[in-house]
């Protein structure tokens, strides 16, 4: 994709050259969106991974780190 800035264009003329652009290296509009709807999905999973949800009722909550006991080093 042309990712470069053109000085004597507007951002809706550079959206839709990336619109274009994103078009011809899927092959069609349906493959297109396809790979966006992708895209989003990695980034929520990786995102949602990512969010620390803290201790909650007593408990740790899915992901973080359990609490130290008192038999480690």
């Amino acid at each position: 994709m042309s990712a470069e800035r053109q000085e004597d264009t507007d951002p809706a003329t550079e959206i839709e050259c990336e619109i274009d652009d994103l078009i011809a290296e899927q092959g069609s509009e349906r493959a297109a969106i396809r790979a966006l709807l992708h895209d989003l999905t990695v980034l929520m999973v990786d995102a949602d991974r990512s969010v620390s949800r803290g201790y909650l009722r007593g408990l740790f909550s899915h992901g973080a780190r359990p609490m130290a006991t008192d038999d480690e080093p």
